[in-house]
Formats: structure tokens, C-alpha cells, sequence
């Protein structure tokens, strides 16, 4: 019996895989209408019995960065975004944005004139650049054999291969040992 394959996929491992960016899409949309449904009540609660004080925007701001987090998991693996070092940068990136970008809304509403937020954008951005760098040079392109592709260590794996076995041959022609 034949297997239908595709581009090395069996249809069996292309269902799954629909199967699970289905359930990914399906998980996010729901967070979200859960987070916008929870949103409307926090500014109705907030306005009704607060009017003077404006808080409502600091759970939704806070909860908008794990709806980000979400949704960036999704979008990762439906592209199929593939080493796991890749993936670390991009979640890394996206926390620091929202996460900095709630800083900003609590340091704008408490203090304007002292601008604390910049530090934790600072020495945290610092990190991130860090993280990126140590991603470009060590990992950019580590992924194991697909589909023909080889990462550049898997090319230097086959070189230094290469270079052992004409060496090897060189000395068996040779006589030495």
C-alpha cells in the first residue's frame, strides 16, 4: 500500500499538523474575545464607580502582553519558525515591546517629570541587543538537515568529514598507519 506523500509529509503528519494550527488559531480568538469582553467590563466598572481615577488601563495593558505572547506562539508555529533559538529572540522581542509600552502608560500616568521607565528600557533593550547578537552568531542557521538544507555547522561537520577522509586515504596509499 502507497502512501501519499508530500514534499516528505504523509498525509497523516499534514492532518496533525492542521489539526494543531486549528486549535492554536481557535485558542487565540478565544483570548481574545475573552480579553475584549473583560476590557469592556473593566472600563464599565471603572467608570461607574471611579470616575475620578483611571486604572482600567492597567490590567488591560498588562493582560495585552500575554494576548501578545499568545498570538506570537501562534504565528510561530504556523510559520513553522524553526530553531528554538530563533523562536527565543522573537518572544523576547515582543515582551520588551509591550511590556516597556505598559511601563511607558504607568510611568505617563504617575510621573511624567521622572522618566524611570527608561531604565528598565535601557538595561533590558541591552539585554535584548545581547540576545539577538549571541542568536546571529552562534545559532543563526542551526537548524538540523531539512529537506536538503543543512545548517552551517552540519556543512562544517561534512567538511572536516571530507578532510579526515582524504587524509585517511592519503595515508593508507602511503603505508602509514
Amino acid at each position: 500500500m502507497s502512501v501519499k506523500r508530500y514534499n516528505g509529509f504523509s498525509e497523516d503528519d499534514l492532518r496533525l499538523i492542521a489539526r494543531k494550527k486549528v486549535n492554536f488559531r481557535m485558542s487565540v480568538k478565544i483570548h481574545i474575545g475573552i480579553f475584549i469582553v473583560i476590557s469592556i467590563l473593566l472600563v464599565l466598572i471603572n467608570w461607574y464607580f471611579s470616575r475620578e481615577i483611571i486604572w482600567f488601563f492597567y490590567p488591560i495593558f498588562g493582560w495585552l502582553i500575554g494576548i501578545a505572547e499568545h498570538l506570537t506562539a501562534y504565528m510561530v508555529y504556523a510559520r513553522g519558525v524553526y530553531p528554538m533559538a530563533k523562536r527565543a529572540v522573537i518572544f523576547h522581542l515582543v515582551a520588551y515591546v509591550f511590556v516597556i509600552l505598559l511601563l511607558y502608560l504607568i510611568n505617563f500616568a504617575t510621573n511624567i517629570h521622572l522618566l524611570w521607565m527608561l531604565y528598565p528600557a535601557i538595561f533590558w533593550g541591552a539585554g535584548l541587543v545581547i540576545h539577538i547578537v549571541v542568536y546571529l552568531v552562534f545559532h543563526r542557521g542551526a537548524t538540523e538537515d531539512q529537506d536538503g538544507l543543512k545548517s552551517r555547522r552540519e556543512r562544517a561537520i561534512e567538511k572536516e568529514m571530507e578532510k579526515m577522509q582524504k587524509r585517511l586515504k592519503r595515508n593508507n596509499l602511503l603505508g602509514v598507519d
